[in-house]
């Protein structure tokens, strides 16, 4: 929280914390002209701020964030910063960084070379790219900027599946039950358990976030032989989890799939992705936000049909194309909990995904995460309809701040945005998300 006030006299910025001073900060830079965000001297520009007071938080304060995916296609530690000072402008807290799955292994381990002599080589556009990968000190550098913008940064090691490019640098850690030779799920006995905790304890000296995300998603999935029985799964998540909270003193994160799978433990937190019960290679029983209800579960909220930005703004995805304007009318309590009575505290956050299966480039990147971002970041600092019923339309956020204001701040940080080059794009965009909320739910 934050007190802006600007008189003829002075401006003033007052908050309990550095963050909230942080914040106050950016509200200030927003209301200057856009060029302020660039990096160019600019002569004659006139820096006047209209007198006002502004007391100001968030909804949802624990976490606001992006996960971006460096696995299927590599951002570089510059491109990282980047995106960093990026989500410092929206007022997001947290960098969910997914950085292993079949296509690499992005961060060096000591303990396991080859994960990046061998393991870092190829990504989803070409399997034979040379190896990409953060070093060690390049990953504490990132993790050191982004505290210096009051962004943490939790690390995703995805387990025990999505772990083709550990299988290719290390065939030994294959699961024995893998007759087809999918190299996708390590094995999940001793071996493959020392595996996960070795790396998990260099991982942990390099992040300072209190959370350490493992995945335990999607396991049997292509598989034609099931890999793991569900006891066999969860016993494996729950040697995890343990060993993340009694050894690395840090609290876990997990993908709803395993929660779903019986998993349960309130000091592990579940994030939210699955909306509904049917999707293209399974269908869940109950939805998730039932079990979460159910089961009084901690939570993060980040559903594929409003925060998956790997989704087209228009034309196709898997989950449906997603327009800025539907993530801006998002409701995200109201719209994700429905009529249940789940606990709000228990919900911690959200975060918005980039899976970069087809984000190969920055441009890519900026195409598919601005300016949806500024709507996501608005919404959940805002909140939905009970925390804001007077915040402004689509079309009038539209246009007196996207495209007089945000659009132009994008320009001067050197980011690509879709709608740049087009910009009546962002004209009459469709709004389908309620339609699409309860048909899901009700199949």
């Amino acid at each position: 929280a934050y007190r802006l006030e600007s008189s003829a006299e002075k401006i003033t910025i007052a908050a309990k914390t550095e963050r909230g001073l942080f914040y106050g900060v950016q509200s200030l830079l927003q209301l200057l002209p856009p060029a302020v965000y660039g990096d160019k001297v600019q002569a004659g520009l006139e820096l006047k701020v209209p007198a006002l007071l502004i007391n100001d938080k968030p909804s949802m304060d624990k976490i606001r964030g992006l996960h971006v995916d460096i696995s299927r296609h590599f951002r570089t530690k510059e491109e990282l910063l980047r995106i960093i000072d990026s989500m410092a402008m929206h007022k997001l807290n947290t960098l969910h960084l997914h950085a292993t799955d079949v296509q690499g292994w992005r961060i060096e381990i000591k303990a396991y070379p080859k994960l990046t002599t061998i393991g870092a080589i190829g990504n989803k556009s070409d399997p034979e790219a040379p190896a990409t990968f953060l070093t060690q000190e390049e990953v504490k550098e990132i993790v050191a900027y982004g505290n210096s913008r009051y962004v943490s940064i939790f690390p995703e090691i995805d387990m025990p599946g999505h772990m083709g490019a550990a299988i290719r640098a290390y065939p030994e850690l294959n699961h024995p039950k893998d007759v087809h030779n999918k190299k996708y799920a390590i094995r999940g006995d001793a071996k493959g358990r020392e595996f996960c905790k070795t790396v998990l304890t260099e991982i942990n000296d390099l992040f300072d976030s209190e959370y350490i995300h493992i995945g335990f998603d999607e396991v049997n999935y292509g598989a034609k032989t099931e890999l793991y029985t569900d006891p066999e799964l969860l016993d494996f998540a729950t040697d995890i989890t343990t060993f993340i909270k009694d050894d690395l003193k840090k609290t876990p994160i997990v993908w709803d799939d395993i929660f779903m799978h019986g998993l349960d433990d309130k000091d592990t937190v579940v994030q939210w992705w699955r909306y509904g019960k049917n999707y293209w290679w399974k269908r869940i029983k109950h939805t998730v936000d039932e079990e979460l209800n159910q089961r009084q579960q901690p939570f993060i909220v980040s559903p594929a049909y409003w925060t998956y930005f790997d989704m087209k703004n228009l034309g196709g995805g898997w989950a449906k194309p997603l327009s800025p304007a539907e993530v801006y009318n998002w409701d995200p309590f109201g719209d994700m909990l429905g009529k249940t009575e789940h606990t709000r505290e228990l919900a911690l956050g959200a975060i918005a995904c980039t899976w970069s299966e087809k984000i190969p480039t920055m441009k890519v990147f900026g195409e598919r995460t601005y300016p949806r971002l500024a709507s996501f970041s608005e919404r959940i600092w805002r909140g939905g309809k009970e925390e804001a019923p007077n915040i402004l339309s689509w079309p009038d956020y539209r246009d007196q701040v996207l495209i007089p204001f945000q659009l132009k701040r994008y320009d001067a940080l050197g980011l690509w945005y879709w709608s740049k080059d087009k910009p009546e794009l962002l004209l009459n965009l469709p709004d389908a998300r309620k339609q699409l909320k309860d048909s899901a739910r009700s199949k």
